[in-house]
């Protein structure tokens, strides 16, 4: 059984032979890392960032870059919010060009994976909710879904026939076994937004998005490290197949129970106990042993840092070890 094989088991409870490392059936855009970049993904942000200097993206949010920080964030002012009054959204978004780039370091990508063995997993970054408070701030968009439902309706809308256009084109180009699709709908302490809120506005268009990468046969993985406990059934309703970024903050035993094996299931480390730089090695395998105890007897489910990576290399090298180290030795009294 190959390492492709035996992923697809694990998600399915179909027998599988051990359990997987999270990304080790995929073969990205470069060595080290699980996703192929697609064109537009590519064109949405400048190729190259300069450290602690503000930049624009092709949507007009200004993002930076800053010293110490593992990626860059919006930078609001009153001043250069892209969208000034919700009731007239229309005037302020100007979507980005879906047409006219380069696809060939991306196809080039796609071509050399032997599907065989292995799988290709394009990244599409910041969902519906994502972009909504990227384009006017957070404070604004969180009142606006409040206050101004029909309007914030119109938007998400909108957002997400881009988004299948961009779906569209990823699938003709790439012909991608799993879609990895962002967005970020809780804290580590709850949702962003009310459960009804997110049912009446989000839900809908997510799963517009969801059954468009279902109708082509292509696994729908949905990340957000964050709580999502409230709407867990909702997103297996709609038919996501993998959770990426189930923290321990959600109650994940209940959650399994409550699933039944309905969406499978992604993360569970706990990112905060073991991601430092003065890190202690025995707590990071001591921290991945109990991931596996507790959640794998359930099945549906593979040990992840929910937040996909840790943030230092020696963390993330004693991590992904202690999967394959005592996962071995989990598996071979539990599961022979």
């Amino acid at each position: 059984m190959n390492k492709k094989e035996n992923w697809l088991r694990t998600i399915n409870n179909d027998s599988p032979a051990w359990i997987p490392q999270p990304w080790e059936p995929f073969v990205g855009s470069f060595p080290g890392t699980p996703f192929i970049f697609d064109a537009i993904s590519g064109s949405i942000q400048p190729a190259k960032k300069v450290l602690d200097e503000p930049y624009y993206d092709a949507w007009g949010v200004q993002w930076i870059l800053q010293t110490g920080s593992p990626a860059s964030i919006p930078l609001h002012t009153a001043d250069n919010l892209v969208i000034k009054d919700i009731t007239c959204w229309e005037d302020f978004v100007k979507f980005p060009e879906l047409d006219g780039h380069d696809w060939s370091f991306a196809q080039r990508a796609a071509a050399e994976v032997d599907r065989n063995q292995a799988m290709v997993m394009p990244m599409i970054f910041a969902g519906v909710f994502e972009l909504s408070h990227a384009l006017m701030g957070f404070e604004d968009a969180l009142c606006n879904y409040m206050l101004e439902p029909e309007a914030m309706t119109g938007l998400i809308t909108a957002l997400a026939d881009w988004k299948i256009g961009h779906l569209e084109r990823v699938i003709d180009k790439l012909k991608p076994d799993v879609i990895h699709y962002h967005d970020d709908w809780g804290s580590k302490h709850n949702l962003f937004l009310d459960p009804e809120v997110w049912r009446a506005i989000i839900k809908p268009q997510q799963q517009r998005i969801v059954d468009f990468v279902k109708s082509a046969g292509i696994i729908f993985m949905h990340h957000s490290d964050s709580i999502c406990e409230p709407i867990v059934e909702d997103m297996a309703e709609m038919g996501i197949d993998i959770w990426q970024g189930v923290i321990p903050q959600n109650d994940i035993v209940a959650i399994q129970r409550r699933l039944n094996g309905r969406m499978a299931l992604m993360g569970g480390i706990d990112a905060q106990v073991i991601d430092h730089p003065d890190y202690d090695e025995q707590v990071i395998r001591d921290e991945v042993r109990r991931c596996i105890d507790t959640y794998c007897p359930q099945n549906y489910f593979i040990p992840c840092i929910p937040n996909l990576f840790a943030i230092h290399p020696e963390v993330e090298r004693i991590y992904l070890d202690e999967i394959k180290v005592y996962g071995q030795e989990w598996f071979k009294n539990n599961r022979s």
